[in-house]
């Protein structure tokens, strides 16, 4: 709904940014209404012009800055005219509650006395934690007050007398509460308070990365240390290298994640258990091992079930070991690329690669890629694998034919081509395959 120049009051007063003068809201209709729609005008009060503050106490009589209705009447409509009124005023509790109401700031003006007032500060609190730095220091040890204080902001925790409250539960689990709810404070927050056990994993757990403002002695105390990587494994890489290196802690982030083998010290990276185990979660953390596991026949075996490319990592050894081999391309045919030339060169190795995965075969050795057997295997699989054959083999049409008159590959080009092409398109097909 447009807002009328009636719906402004008609007294306010602001500034136009370009002409620098004073302007009410029906000023500024008349003196733009030939070339602006009131829509245009109204948008501009209301974004671009800045209110004048009208002058209250200040430009008053010394009489009336010690009138007490009329400085009530002032601070009721903008507590910082406190300031302005008498010194005795200033000590007004009604006249300063007034104030601390409608602007907590105001007790900046306040007779020192009145920190002492609970009301008075208890009203404030609920404007901003900071009307606590204007309590009396008996105030500051105050019960009630220290519980309304906690309820605004953790910050005002340094300005209480904590001492006061050492075994009090109720003030404890105040100060718990306020920390979660003013987590990004925790910095500002006292040692004294960061060195608490309870609070600074219940403030872990809002955000794992406010552990940074967890102090060196705390990090020390391992059970701590222990709950808080059990908690989030990345609360290794926020703790002190000394600590994040405690085999106790990796093993219990492991549980998490096996990129906390990144924090490990090497005599864990080449236990074997605990890398088989990290392993079989996942092979990534192959990359943290110690070399001498990468010619672990289980370790490898494990990391290749769940990616072959992990082979590339493995032992020179290892990819030469005919038995290991067979079994790795049985399941993964495209590990074969990763096998020792001599493995490449292997009749069986490759035949159970290509059976596994058909293009396989552009990593056998070119004798196998001769072999009209291993070709045939590889062609079943996938008959795009024809392309790694053989020069001779590729253009000799009897191969294809034979290809193509496998049962298998005969199923499958049925199914491919759904009777649409004649025989001798598909002969034509694979006799064409050596042009590629």
């Amino acid at each position: 709904m447009t807002v009328s120049g009636a719906d402004v009051a008609g007294d306010e007063r602001r500034r136009n940014p370009y002409d620098q003068q004073l302007y009410t809201y029906a000023e500024l209709c008349e003196k733009y209404k030939a070339v602006y729609g009131p829509e245009s005008i109204q948008d501009f009060w209301e974004k671009r012009m800045a209110a004048v503050r009208a002058k209250l106490l200040e430009v008053a009589s010394e009489e009336e800055k010690a009138d007490k209705n009329f400085v009530l009447q002032c601070v009721q409509k903008r507590g910082a005219e406190l300031r302005f009124a008498s010194e005795e005023l200033k000590g007004d509790r009604e006249v300063v509650l007034a104030a601390v109401r409608q602007d907590w700031s105001a007790m900046e003006y306040m007779k020192e006395s009145l920190g002492s007032d609970r009301e008075i500060i208890l009203e404030a609190l609920q404007g901003d934690w900071e009307a606590i730095t204007f309590a009396s220091e008996e105030l500051q040890g105050d019960r009630q007050i220290a519980l309304a204080a906690l309820r605004t902001s953790v910050m005002t925790y340094r300005h209480l007398r904590a001492q006061a409250f050492s075994s009090d539960l109720e003030i404890r689990k105040a100060v718990l509460e306020a920390a979660e709810r003013d987590c990004p404070r925790m910095g500002s927050v006292p040692e004294e308070l960061r060195t608490d056990h309870e609070l600074m994993l219940r403030v872990s757990d809002l955000a794992p990365k406010l552990l940074r403002f967890v102090p060196g002695p705390l990090w020390q105390d391992r059970e701590f240390a222990l709950q808080a990587v059990q908690r989030d494994w990345q609360a290794l890489d926020i703790a002190p290298p000394e600590v994040s290196k405690d085999p106790a802690l990796v093993l219990a982030a492991l549980e998490q994640s096996v990129y906390a083998l990144r924090f490990a010290p090497p005599d864990l990276l080449a236990d074997r258990s605990v890398i088989l185990g990290a392993v079989k979660r996942s092979a990534a953390a192959l990359k943290y091992a110690d070399r001498s596991l990468l010619a672990d026949r289980e370790i490898m075996l494990e990391a290749a079930k769940q990616d072959y490319g992990q082979l590339s990592h493995a032992a020179a050894g290892l990819r030469d070991e005919r038995d290991f081999m067979l079994e790795v391309v049985g399941l993964r045919g495209e590990a074969l690329q990763f096998a020792s030339a001599r493995l490449r060169d292997d009749r069986n190795v490759v035949l159970a690669a290509v059976t596994k995965y058909g293009h396989a075969l552009e990593h056998a050795s070119q004798r196998l890629r001769g072999d009209r057997e291993v070709v045939l295997a590889a062609v079943v699989q996938d008959r795009r694998a024809l392309v790694y054959a053989s020069k001779d083999l590729r253009v000799d049409e009897e191969s294809s034919v034979f290809a193509v008159s496998s049962g298998a590959l005969r199923e499958r080009a049925e199914r491919d081509v759904l009777g649409t092409r004649s025989w001798h398109c598909w002969r034509c097909y694979f006799a064409s395959m050596h042009l590629r």
